[in-house]
């Protein structure tokens, strides 16, 4: 449990390896889990930053470092007798970085004491805010977006979309729309108990229209709601099949994303639509390396890769003709 948060450009971190060390997850899946966070959120992708490191066998390998936020979202889908020990100790080490950092930061300032003195201290004062603009920006831009998380990003943890979980909302009486505005608000009952907020954006110069915006507290709150009714997150229905189905043995031929579109005379733009549709049939493997459907495999620049099983070709197949034909449709 040492070092589980490390200073890292002047910030308190912790990387993927070290998360996949506490929480005895492979690496792998690890990495897999934090590029599904970080893949259509700008917010969430400032929490993480990508960088490598050396394995056993002296290759370059990616791994994650992480803020406390970063982590935060990450632990959310971790389950197991232990996990809410390895969070405690992680918040535990993240304040006593966080507060290392607040007294390194409280340093007496010296008056200069002549011309020269004076330049030297305005030449370290301009040198130390550009290092630091980086940072800054990043803060103001969290800060003004008040750490808030969209309908969206929550819904897709859950394989649903933005309109069905909202609807699960109202039918549950936390939501409404008021008359004529296409704006959701909060029940009265909800309003003051720190669940969301609203947030202006202008989509033209004439119109600024409000979108209502979660906080952790309120992610927490619709999580619970969710599994009141049993519906499970992306993650535990992984961890669920992972432990009920092990890895299969198949010899058969394995095909890329590439592959199938080109034998099925798709263009090029289809390769990412195969894997999008892979991800909503469930077909790849979260927690094992393969499954009947896919497989996981590393290019030689270490970057993921999916190889699909003639199975799981035959369900991406049925999948894009059902898509072909709501187009012709």
């Amino acid at each position: 449990m040492n070092d589980l948060v490390i200073m890292h450009d002047k910030q308190a971190v912790t990387t993927s390896l070290k998360v996949a060390e506490v929480f005895e997850k492979k690496h792998q899946h690890v990495m897999e889990a934090i590029r599904k966070l970080t893949v259509e959120n700008s917010t969430v992708r400032k929490m993480f930053g990508e960088d490598s490191y050396l394995n056993s066998r002296n290759q370059k390998q990616p791994m994650y470092y992480m803020n406390r936020d970063g982590f935060t979202l990450l632990a959310m889908g971790f389950t197991g007798s232990k996990v809410m020990e390895f969070k405690l100790k992680y918040i535990e080490a993240f304040n006593r970085m966080e507060q290392a950092l607040k007294e390194q930061q409280v340093t007496p300032f010296k008056l200069p004491q002549n011309y020269h003195e004076a330049l030297l201290q305005l030449a370290e004062q301009v040198e130390i805010n550009e290092a630091n603009q980086p940072k800054v920006d990043y803060y103001d831009e969290f800060l003004n977006n008040k750490g808030l998380i969209t309908t969206t990003l929550i819904a897709k943890q859950y394989g649903m979309s933005a309109v069905e979980l909202n609807k699960f909302l109202h039918a549950k009486g936390v939501i409404y729309k008021e008359s004529g505005k296409k704006a959701w608000v909060l029940y009265a009952n909800y309003a003051g108990l720190g669940l969301a907020d609203y947030e202006e954006f202008a989509p033209n110069e004439r119109t600024i229209r409000k979108t209502l915006k979660w906080t952790a507290k309120g992610e927490r709150f619709i999580r619970d709601l969710l599994a009141q009714e049993g519906i499970k997150s992306n993650t535990q229905l992984a961890e669920e099949v992972a432990l009920s189905e092990p890895e299969i043995e198949y010899d058969g031929p394995y095909f890329s994303a590439s592959e199938i579109a080109w034998q099925l005379r798709l263009p090029n733009e289809w390769v990412k639509i195969i894997g999008e549709l892979a991800n909503r049939e469930h077909l790849k493997p979260i927690f094992n390396d393969s499954n009947i459907f896919c497989r996981k495999t590393f290019d030689e620049y270490g970057r993921l890769r999916w190889e699909y099983t003639k199975y799981g070709a035959r369900k991406i197949e049925a999948a894009i003709n059902e898509e072909l034909s709501k187009n012709v449709g």
